[in-house]
């Protein structure tokens, strides 16, 4: 009915290159779409198919429609929300689409702002497409996240409009920050640990024991400038992890390794029997499991089945991956500070001379 209105129509013929995602076209929700592991129009029993295949695939089969008809109405919800906002945003910007070049660059960034940009569109060959699959982990995604980065640097409408729309939004997410963190009585040095590229806290807050916070690609990348430039030196180690005790320091391949496709990191991290932070992967028969299931699971289902806690903090853990947020168990170092900080600011505040 959206789609269908004259207003939204218009919009749509006047930008024929907006991508819409209706029905599975994004990494979010491909699993969903047609054809997809998790579709619903998948058979149970596809006719023609042999009946010793049938029964050894009925299980798993049977698996994944139990999932499809519990997850479609999450991807139709997200997939809707993305078109909306693509066209409401074609809408309040359409004043800049004056020409075609302009339309054309209007377009793009209204893809890349949404993460959905067509690699066919953009002239991208269908090899160098699977090579990026093949390679890194939503290569669709970080394609578009990458070249709105990019175009803050270029000239032309996309750059104006990338400019405008980082800096609106880094103001927007700083002024959140300070509100929460107001909100849950922090104090100024932790509102700057929360605003800090690079910082473990860095956008995450206590919530149920647990570090939870905003999550994205542009989020990681800020870490991955951040921590390049506080050690640069860093960005000359060479080790890449391989040995019993050795540990990946450079955090460029570090970063490549965590957003690395499933079948590169999987075959990486049983060969050198580390993943990318160092936990062991092969070192008995639970680890061994663990990183094999990994694989096979959603992140929110990762973090509540290994990553420990308490049922309540594995429930908040699962609860805030499921909707978009980055969700970590807080480290005994953090646990620490936190019950000693009343202590050690009451140790501080004590009245002292000089010489004292």
């Amino acid at each position: 009915k959206y789609l269908a209105k004259p207003e939204n129509q218009a919009i749509l013929a006047k930008y024929p290159n907006l991508v819409l995602l209706k029905g599975g076209a994004t990494e979010y929700t491909e699993a969903m779409g047609r054809g997809g592991i998790l579709s619903t129009q998948r058979a149970l029993l596809p006719p023609g198919e042999s009946a010793l295949k049938q029964a050894a695939l009925l299980g798993p089969r049977g698996i994944a429609k139990v999932g499809a008809t519990m997850t479609r109405p999450f991807a139709r919800g997200f997939e809707g929300a993305m078109d909306v906002a693509g066209i409401e945003m074609a809408k309040a910007l359409d004043h800049h689409g004056t020409t075609p070049a302009r339309i054309d660059d209007l377009t793009q960034f209204i893809n890349e702002f949404r993460g959905v940009t067509s690699a066919e569109r953009l002239g991208v060959s269908k090899i160098h497409q699977q090579q990026e699959t093949a390679s890194l982990l939503a290569s669709r995604y970080t394609r578009a996240v990458s070249s709105l980065l990019f175009d803050i640097v270029h000239g032309g409408l996309r750059g104006q409009l990338a400019r405008t729309a980082m800096a609106r939004g880094v103001a927007a997410i700083a002024a959140m920050t300070v509100a929460v963190s107001y909100s849950m009585g922090e104090d100024e040095k932790d509102i700057i640990n929360h605003l800090t590229p690079g910082h473990p806290m860095f956008m995450t807050w206590r919530i149920g024991g647990q570090n939870i916070g905003p999550g994205s690609k542009v989020r990681s990348i800020m870490n991955l400038f951040a921590k390049s430039a506080a050690d640069p030196n860093k960005l000359r180690d060479t080790s890449i992890g391989w040995g019993a005790l050795e540990y990946m320091k450079n955090p460029i391949l570090r970063f490549y390794r965590a957003q690395a496709a499933p079948a590169i990191s999987f075959s990486y991290d049983l060969l050198s029997g580390k993943d990318y932070i160092g936990d062991p992967t092969r070192d008995g028969l639970m680890s061994m499991s663990e990183t094999v299931a990994k694989r096979f699971m959603w992140i929110w289902a990762q973090t509540m089945a290994f990553e420990g806690g308490t049922p309540l903090g594995r429930a908040g853990r699962g609860v805030g991956e499921f909707f978009g947020l980055r969700a970590s168990p807080r480290n005994i170092i953090w646990e620490v500070k936190d019950q000693w900080r009343p202590d050690m600011k009451a140790y501080m505040d004590i009245p002292s001379d000089p010489l004292e």
